[in-house]
């Protein structure tokens, strides 16, 4: 692991992102090559690993195009950093031009209305948020949609995160989910007016577009920047480009019987309450899931 850190510091950001996306491929790669083996042993193994052996072909493609890659991005990075270098210096040796204060009121302009479209944005998810009442079954299936979306985002990222100091946790999806909260709804606790909550929800909005480093809550001291980068990794990863399959607890059971690919199956008790104009229901939602590569 060190060894590894230290060849991405040599590298810079370009060769080390196309290294670590081959380390990527051949764990898949090697992945495909265990599956393999157990097909020899007379191992069943069920549909998506079917579907990740067809991957195959354009994973050995994938990491012979890196590879030949390599070598040509490094030449051109270095020439990209001396152009800049070269840029730097002359945008330096020349006098420092004064702004046209027609060219502030242009910027102020653009600010004010990127400010209005934001303002305008939240209101609708503020609102939409507020009013949006759904049924039992709906919101059941809405839970276990989650838990399921929640597992399968942890385990992508273990399977093909190489750095096991940096992994996803639970923790930082609960301050995504919070944090999503903040923009679009008062909380529950509060005793704002909607006026007032919903000018919360604004300051909330511009300080995650500024990347601010504040803390995202005074209970918190997780950053709106830090939390962004717990959220591009997750956009980084093969989870934002992959469907995830919902499974009945029979498909679960099987697959976690011994078939290669399958991770554990996780069992969840989550307290559902619906609150509604004619009553109030509260149940527990038990859900099992798994995610296969």
């Amino acid at each position: 692991m060190a060894a590894t850190a230290a060849s991405d510091v040599t590298d810079g950001p370009v060769l080390s992102f196309i290294n670590k996306r081959i380390r990527g491929l051949r764990k898949k790669y090697n992945r495909i090559v265990q599956m393999e083996e157990s097909i020899a042993q007379g191992k069943p193994i069920n549909n998506e690993q079917e579907e990740t052996l067809k991957t195959k072909p354009s994973i050995i493609a994938a990491i012979d195009e890196l590879e030949k890659l390599r070598q040509p991005l490094s030449s051109v990075v270095v020439e990209e950093v001396n152009l800049a270098i070269q840029r730097h210096q002359v945008s330096t040796a020349q006098p420092t031009e004064t702004k046209d204060p027609e060219e502030n009121n242009t910027n102020n302009d653009l600010e004010s209305q990127y400010d209005l479209v934001v303002d305008d944005l939240l209101k609708l998810l503020y609102f939409g948020s507020m009013f949006d009442v759904k049924s039992q079954n709906d919101f059941t299936a809405t839970m276990l949609t989650k838990i399921h979306e929640r597992g399968c985002c942890l385990t992508y990222d273990y399977v093909t995160d190489d750095d096991a100091n940096d992994l996803l946790g639970e923790r930082d999806l609960d301050l995504i989910s919070m944090l999503g909260g903040f923009l679009i709804s008062r909380p529950v606790d509060s005793s704002l007016s909607h006026k007032n909550a919903l000018q919360r929800c604004i300051e909330h909005a511009k300080l995650w577009l500024s990347k601010s480093d504040q803390p995202i809550g005074a209970n918190s001291a997780v950053t709106y920047a830090q939390l962004r980068e717990k959220l591009n990794k997750i956009m980084a990863s093969d989870y934002f480009t992959t469907t995830p399959e919902m499974k009945a607890p029979v498909e679960v059971a099987a697959a976690a019987s011994g078939n290669y690919g399958s991770f554990q199956v996780h069992e969840s008790v989550v307290p559902v309450q619906v609150e509604g104009s004619v009553g109030h229901y509260q149940q527990e939602v038990k859900t099992r899931f798994t995610c296969d590569n």
